[in-house]
């Protein structure tokens, strides 16, 4: 083992004394399963201390009341709950606690706004007479500022990579066809040859702009199904620690510093994301606004900034940190 990996175990072990629930999150996301049209998602029925999933990979909830109206909560690994220590202290269970509403946990775990819409339609979900909100947006602008393929029709997505690389090696028909067609069609997908102003050249690869295109494209989406039930849908900017100037409790900031040992690669892209904070929001918010979508920064909340311990790691919640974004939701949406 290289020392750079000795001391990203040592990392994670340190974590783990912090916030030992992260194993099960850790050992979760081994365990995830290849699906159609989401590339991946959590294992079905899932048994363990901290996190549980039904018999399709959705996380449970607890709290439910019977012939309570539906509600969503749509997102990807906060929404999911990674950092809970257990079902319960998800914010859609906090949530079923805090409204008349029975809320459904539509968390993808490193989930994109296309992928985050998609899980909405698979879910199929019959009657939806409560409020559909999105707290999402981290994932669409890291993964662009990653390195890899990016499509202005398929966007990017986590683990991509991994993707790829099993379409190149695949036997099926001729090998080498097999592999020509594959990088033919990646080639195509890229969109090379679009042009871009030199402000948005400063991203990776010069994709911002197709980036929120597909953020649009997903809202409306989500917007159609909203109003074909009769609801409102939401759009949150969820919390991150690069963009909420947080006061931070002693606990994050040694998680924080252990992180930054496990994975130092990802150091420049958070100064990245910071840089693009301002830009972002906005763009979104304005999105939001022209498909008819309320729109929310939970960066703006003071109740995130204080030296409470909230954050499990830079996106995602202790249980404290979930309650306050639970109550702060009911906030918004005045429920």
């Amino acid at each position: 083992m290289s020392a750079s990996a000795r001391k990203s175990r040592a990392a994670v072990e340190q974590r783990n004394l912090i916030v030992p629930q992260m194993r099960d999150y850790d050992q979760l996301g081994m365990q995830q399963e290849w699906v159609p049209h989401l590339m991946y998602f959590h294992p079905r029925n899932a048994r363990l201390k901290s996190v549980s999933t039904d018999e399709f990979g959705f996380r449970n909830t607890t709290g439910a009341k019977a012939g309570a109206p539906t509600a969503l909560l749509i997102g990807g690994s906060s929404v999911f709950g990674i950092g809970a220590t257990s079902d319960a202290t998800t914010i859609p269970s906090l949530l079923n606690a805090q409204t008349k509403y029975n809320w459904r946990n539509l968390g993808g775990r490193a989930f994109n706004s296309t992928q985050e819409a998609i899980l909405l339609h698979l879910a199929n979900i019959k009657k939806i007479d409560g409020p559909i909100v999105v707290m999402s947006g981290i994932n669409n602008l890291t993964r662009s500022l990653m390195s890899g393929s990016f499509s202005p029709v398929f966007g990017a997505f986590f683990q991509q990579l991994l993707f790829e690389a099993a379409m190149a090696r695949s036997t099926i028909g001729r090998r080498e066809v097999v592999k020509r067609s594959v990088s033919n069609f990646f080639k195509k997908l890229r969109g090379s040859e679009l042009e871009y102003s030199d402000g948005e050249r400063a991203l990776k690869g010069s994709f911002y702009r197709p980036m929120l295109e597909i953020f649009e494209r997903d809202c409306r989406m989500i917007q159609v199904i909203s109003q074909a039930h009769n609801t409102s849908a939401s759009f949150i900017v969820q919390p991150f620690i690069p963009w909420l100037n947080k006061e931070l409790a002693i606990e994050e900031s040694r998680l924080f510093s252990l992180l930054d040992q496990e994975s130092a690669d990802f150091t420049p892209i958070l100064s990245e994301l910071a840089d693009y904070q301002s830009k972002y929001r906005d763009d979104l918010h304005q999105i939001c606004k022209s498909v008819g979508m309320k729109f929310y920064d939970a960066n703006d909340s003071n109740d995130l900034k204080g030296k409470e311990w909230l954050f499990v790691d830079r996106a995602h919640f202790t249980d404290e940190g979930n309650l306050v974004m639970s109550k702060l939701i009911v906030q918004y949406l005045e429920i």
